[in-house]
């Protein structure tokens, strides 16, 4: 019995004991027809079964609270098992079917007191079972039926009514429980080799402890250097480089919270951690060039997979692990924070028979998660598309679209592999990071013809991205034909909605967005100090926001192969509204900041 058919079971438990009691329940209070009759005087039962054999008032009530009461602990504990994987498809089986047994029995044998009591020892029991078997597998904080977790209980009931209550759990107490694991290998043979020849390295707990404050930290990529002199290890979290940091608990509650950087592993443990995750990838540990490989993390009991890259550096050997995000998905444009007319005009663009389209961003800016919301929104029902994809970067796969795969390293261009699939006549291209400039002549044709064209390139803005294009020798009056739009983005991060603080508006700031000190007090930064939500930063999470150059200006513009400064500002006289301006209305909106715009904007 599976997790997910828990549901339909309770589900049908349900109606099949209502179904039950309207068919066997008959009145317990009975009034006299007449004495001719030979009924019984009028008695009403409360405690017991009444005259027909059915279920009194109370006894009823109480079979029904017992039921209830059943169905929420069970869906909470089948949602526990799964998620700290303890065997979910036999607890939801232990959870359930005693219960459902016991309470149909109950429902008809003579004694209502002995039918309820086990009841309640069907419910109750696999519960208390269950905790028995569960504590000592979670932390302290996570713990059921124990002080702290009464605390939480009665923390979460009065937090609505204004009244906090210290929960009492330890910081150490919070810590995920997270596995190293094999993954990428030809096989679960293979994988199982991998896992137990790690494992058996000097380094594999101090790997794991690693990867463990890799994901304490929210990294989603970790750079592992072992220098001559030092081991050091870094974290990639909401863009931005940092060194690992740890929390030091304040001695009061007046005190605020604390962060320092993290001791790293000494060299010999920095070299045996290395070994570990190479060999854990099915790399080899003594190969100095560069390698790739893939293994997973097992956080509390869910898969992310992670890419390891290896190679050698002047200062020493390098390891940089990218973790898989926790799935955010994103299907619309309005899931990517495009509003307002941005968003009206790629839904329209997205719709058109033939033409270019351009997404441009600068790296690691999000641009692969709105490619593929871009791609998603195109109809590819009803027109076929391909997809050019280098053999050197795995395809990511995308419903209805056909991979065609190239590899210069073997002698297939992406034009030669294009022309070979043009001859299955697709009506929609697309391809990502174009790096080559024969293959952007080759798609700006077919795009000024009949084809719908969507690629995506490395640039600092929309106009860039114009620029770059045209520099690949493509002839301006066909790419300004062809040019439908191109769309670039950045990311900014957002400030911790827990510990951002507020400060008076700057006097410019003010006059560019022509507003009062009335209308616009104060502006919020990042905290200097940060808490235990964003780990010290400031800030959680990240924001995107986008341009979009479009329009018959801009196409002239083009066609005379205009500078980077003219094509901005024939872009503006189309609508053309810069990210920075975007960005500052987001500084308005308190979500994040002026110090975190400057960061962004002076990398260009």
């Amino acid at each position: 019995m599976g997790c997910g058919k828990l549901g339909i079971d309770r589900v049908f438990f349900f109606l099949s004991t209502v179904a039950a009691m309207l068919l066997s329940t008959r009145p317990t209070c009975v009034m006299a027809a007449g004495a001719e009759a030979g009924w019984p005087k009028p008695s009403p039962e409360w405690l017991s079964r009444g005259a027909s054999g059915s279920l009194a008032i109370v006894p009823l009530l109480m079979w029904w609270i017992l039921a209830v009461g059943w169905m929420a602990t069970s869906n909470g504990l089948t949602r526990d098992s799964a998620r700290h994987n303890i065997r979910p498809n036999l607890w939801g089986a232990v959870i359930t079917i005693p219960f459902f047994c016991t309470a149909l029995f109950a429902w008809w044998i003579p004694s209502v007191l002995a039918g309820q009591f086990l009841m309640l020892v069907m419910w109750l029991g696999p519960v208390i079972v269950y905790i028995i078997l569960r504590n000592p597998k979670v932390g302290k904080a996570e713990r059921w039926l124990t002080r702290d977790h009464g605390r939480r209980i009665l923390a979460a009931f009065l937090s609505p009514f204004g009244y906090e209550i210290a929960t009492g759990g330890a910081e150490e107490d919070l810590v995920p429980a997270v596995a190293l694991l094999a993954a990428g290998g030809k096989n679960a043979d293979e994988n199982t080799t991998r896992l137990t020849k790690s494992s058996a390295t000097a380094g594999f707990e101090e790997a794991r402890k690693v990867m463990l404050a890799a994901v304490m930290a929210r990294a989603l990529s970790v750079l592992l250097e072992a220098k001559p002199d030092l081991f050091s290890v870094r974290h990639e979290v909401d863009g931005v480089w940092h060194a690992p940091r740890i929390r030091l608990a304040p001695k009061n509650k007046k005190e605020t919270d604390t962060w320092i950087d993290a001791t790293p592993p000494i060299q010999p443990v920095g070299e045996a951690v290395l070994v570990s995750l190479k060999t854990l990838a099915g790399l080899d540990p003594a190969q100095h060039g560069r390698q790739s490989g893939v293994f997973a993390l097992q956080v509390d009991g869910k898969l992310r997979n992670c890419r390891l890259v290896s190679q050698t550096a002047k200062t020493g050997p390098q390891l940089l692990v990218h973790i898989e995000p926790i799935g955010l998905l994103f299907k619309s444009f309005s899931d990517l924070g495009m509003v307002g007319l941005i968003a009206e005009g790629m839904a329209n663009l997205v719709t058109l028979e033939k033409g270019l389209l351009v997404l441009s961003s600068p790296p690691a800016s999000g641009l692969t998660t709105t490619f593929d919301v871009v791609v998603g929104s195109t109809d590819r029902l009803t027109r076929d598309f391909i997809s050019l994809e280098d053999a050197a970067m795995p395809p990511r796969e995308i419903q209805n679209v056909k991979p065609v795969i190239f590899d210069t390293r073997t002698g297939v261009t992406a034009v030669a592999a294009l022309q070979v699939a043009l001859r299955e006549y697709p009506r929609g291209i697309i391809t990502r990071d174009l790096r080559d400039a024969g293959l952007a002549v080759e798609l700006a044709h077919l795009a000024d013809k009949q084809q719908f064209v969507i690629l995506s390139m490395k640039a600092t803005d929309s106009i860039e991205a114009i620029a770059k294009l045209l520099a690949c020798a493509i002839p301006p009056e066909v790419l300004a034909r062809s040019m439908l739009g191109s769309l670039s983005q950045r990311l900014v991060r957002k400030l911790c909605p827990r510990c951002r603080e507020e400060y008076p508006t700057p006097v410019e700031f003010l006059l560019k967005f022509k507003r009062t000190i009335e209308q616009l007090p104060n502006l919020k930064r990042a905290s200097p100090h940060g808490c235990r939500l964003c780990g010290g930063t400031g800030y959680f999470g990240r924001a995107a926001i986008f341009e979009l150059a479009s329009g018959v200006t801009l196409k002239q513009a083009i066609s005379k192969k205009s500078d980077s400064q003219l094509l901005k500002q024939a872009a503006a006289k189309d609508g053309l509204r810069p990210m920075r301006d975007q960005g500052l209305l987001l500084v308005i909106e308190g979500i994040t900041s002026l110090d975190e715009m400057q960061r962004v904007f002076s990398k260009a």
